[in-house]
């Protein structure tokens, strides 16, 4: 992952990381635009905690973390500020769940979207994937109705770097 990372930085493509253990360790060198662990991923790569190790992995290289919280919802560390995003509690499948938040996240890194939208969205298309009766499935009503709900909230201007 770092080098296929490092080829993708020095041609100008940003990379969205989702891995764990050692992949996710090495792939930080490879200085991803935006990186998605849970809880569980964070916790074997950095220590303290989501917030601490959020910001430890950007000081690794990655641009920005982005770290799922399961029902509390999401909390990313960028380099424009600390943000938490929470959706309506759904109950379901969670497999998938963290794919659909980062295909999300790809989405708004390629379109600009301001890190509030992403967030929302996100947390609204993980919700919705874990709604679905199917692993991988998105209900567009679903995922209407959870992001019309999110509520996304400036936790800190900056973030350490």
């Amino acid at each position: 992952y770092a080098e296929l990372g490092r080829l993708a930085a020095d041609a100008g493509v940003p990379v969205v990381l989702d891995s764990s253990g050692d992949a996710l360790r090495h792939g930080l060198r490879g200085r991803p635009a935006v990186v998605k662990p849970n809880s569980a991923e964070l916790a074997t790569v950095a220590s303290g905690d989501p917030r601490t190790a959020a910001a430890a992995m950007r000081e690794a290289g990655a641009g920005d973390v982005v770290v799922s919280l399961g029902a509390d919802g999401l909390l990313a560390v960028t380099g424009e500020g600390v943000w938490r995003a929470v959706a309506e509690p759904v109950q379901g499948n969670p497999t998938g769940a963290g794919d659909a938040v980062v295909a999300a996240l790809a989405v708004g890194l390629a379109t600009g979207r301001p890190w509030p939208e992403r967030l929302a969205e996100a947390a609204a298309m993980g919700g919705a994937a874990v709604a679905a009766p199917l692993a991988g499935d998105v209900d567009k009503d679903t995922y209407h109705r959870l992001r019309a709900a999110v509520s996304v909230r400036k936790v800190e201007e900056t973030s350490c770097h």
